[in-house]
């Protein structure tokens, strides 16, 4: 989690070794969105910050097995901004 002003950001990191599995990103389909939001909302309300902005990020992280490795930033990933 890290703050962005005002808003609290839920940072999801995925790192994959090569294509094989795809891409990072989508690593996280809508049941883990589901999941992660769920954990938001409750860590918010147990904190007395449900009034508080809330965003999902995803940081995917690819390994290729020659190469540098690159780092994908996907800001606002689930298309919600509390």
């Amino acid at each position: 989690m890290a703050r962005d002003g005002s808003a609290l950001v839920f940072v999801e990191v995925k790192t994959r070794r090569g294509g094989r599995f795809g891409k990072p990103v989508e690593a996280v389909d809508r049941r883990k969105q589901r999941r992660l939001v769920r954990l938001a909302l409750a860590y918010t309300a147990r904190r007395g910050l449900s009034d508080t902005p809330i965003r999902f990020d995803i940081v995917g992280v690819e390994l290729p097995t020659e190469g540098r490795p690159s780092v994908h930033v996907y800001r606002n990933a689930f298309g919600e901004d509390g």
